[in-house]
């Protein structure tokens, strides 16, 4: 073991260079740091080699002082607004170099410190990503705006990640087990930077749960809803729909954000367990897609409401058929549009009537137009499965085309 310590000593320098040149090769955030960043990681690359290598000597743990030390560096990293995902990725990444400075070094009679070394960067390294960790939320808790907070954890409850329990605590956000995840799409997009930040600053003004920006016409809202909760507080499936008073108070919240834009929404819901929220945002995402904007939204659309649109859109022979009946469609007088608003509003002619702005004789004449051209009634049973897929499909096609 002295042998093997000695060597990897006489390294620290080059193997903690090397390290930074993988940070900045490896993790984005990492890539350009400034001339003080640069030689803060160099210098801290340093001392946790030069500290683990004492430890391992001694054969003893990180103390507190050396445990602190660490915390201070995840402190500023917070205070430098990095990104939780980037420091995970460090910290995995600095795993794997210790290791490997370890296995390059050590020769064929160095197995057995091979191996001790191996438990004790285990063992030590757990705390050490604890106390770095810790540090960073320290950071981002003193530093970073309310908004910046919760973004970051709808983010890392949406990457499956383990929550920053800190910062939801800070936040005042109860980490419950199951949540109801709104993928809420603005039509039209393109939310300039200072629009969305607006936007979210008074969602949060309203009600302060995890969300965050998928990009800049896509909203997602991260809701607790444990099933635990008593039945007034929660969201369920019922028929495979979104219910409760959380379901309620988010489409209250939906419709806030949809004034606060001025542009029309589309919400998509689906509820899911903590570490399975990654899945549940891409069946979110994907009925937001397949669901048209409203100026005021009247549903949370779930699952229960785009069955059938989930699964033509994944069926390349349902896509060309579709394809060729809405082409049939289009020969007529704004069929498409027509058929959303009748659907949407539960095929009442004088309410759609009112939504599209024509008299109900011109509606009525639409809707047999639909007939001649395809040879279904819209309000038939058959009409009613195989239209509803073709609108969906169109505003999903269309959303792909921009």
């Amino acid at each position: 073991m002295p042998d093997l310590i000695v060597t990897l000593q006489r390294r620290i320098d080059v193997n903690a260079l090397r390290a930074v040149n993988t940070y900045q090769r490896e993790v984005p955030e990492y890539a350009s740091p400034s001339p003080e960043q640069l030689a803060h990681m160099l210098d801290f690359a340093r001392f946790i080699r030069r500290v683990s290598l004492e430890r391992v000597r001694d054969d003893t743990s990180l103390d507190e002082d050396d445990l602190a030390a660490i915390g201070d560096v995840g402190r500023r990293r917070g205070e430098d607004r990095l990104s939780l995902a980037s420091q995970r990725q460090a910290l995995s990444t600095h795993t794997a170099l210790m290791l490997r400075d370890v296995v390059e070094t050590a020769a064929p009679a160095n197995t057995e410190d091979v191996l001790h070394m191996a438990n004790w960067l285990g063992r030590e390294g757990n705390r050490a990503r604890c106390a770095y960790l810790d540090g960073y939320l320290g950071g981002v808790a003193q530093t970073w705006s309310m908004s910046a907070q919760v973004q970051l954890l709808a983010r890392s409850l949406l990457a499956d990640e383990p929550p920053p329990v800190g910062i939801a605590r800070a936040a005042g956000v109860r980490l419950g087990h199951r949540w109801l995840v709104t993928v809420v799409r603005f039509d039209p997009p393109g939310l300039a930077a200072p629009e969305r930040k607006r936007i979210v600053a008074t969602a949060l003004a309203s009600w302060r749960i995890p969300m965050s920006w998928l990009g800049p016409a896509e909203l997602v809202l991260v809701t607790p809803a444990s099933v635990d909760a008593p039945a007034a507080t929660s969201a369920w499936l019922v028929d495979g729909g979104v219910h409760g008073r959380v379901a309620d108070r988010t489409l209250d919240l939906v419709r806030g954000v949809a004034v606060d834009s001025g542009r029309g929404c589309a919400a998509g819901a689906a509820l899911g367990a903590v570490g399975q929220l990654a899945g549940v945002l891409d069946q979110a995402r994907q009925i937001s897609r397949l669901t048209s904007a409203e100026r005021r939204p009247q549903h949370l659309y779930s699952v229960a409401d785009r069955f059938v649109e989930l699964g033509a859109a994944h069926s390349p022979h349902m896509d060309s058929w579709l394809r060729e009946l809405v082409t049939r469609l289009e020969a007529g007088p704004d069929l498409i549009r027509t058929l959303d608003a009748y659907y949407l509003h539960d095929m009442s002619r004088p309410a759609t009537a009112r939504a599209l702005g024509v008299h109900a004789r011109t509606l009525d004449y639409r809707l047999r137009r639909v007939q001649e051209l395809i040879g279904l009634r819209p309000a038939s049973t058959r009409g009613v499965r195989i239209l509803t897929a073709a609108v969906a499909w169109t505003i999903a096609d269309r959303l792909r085309q921009a």
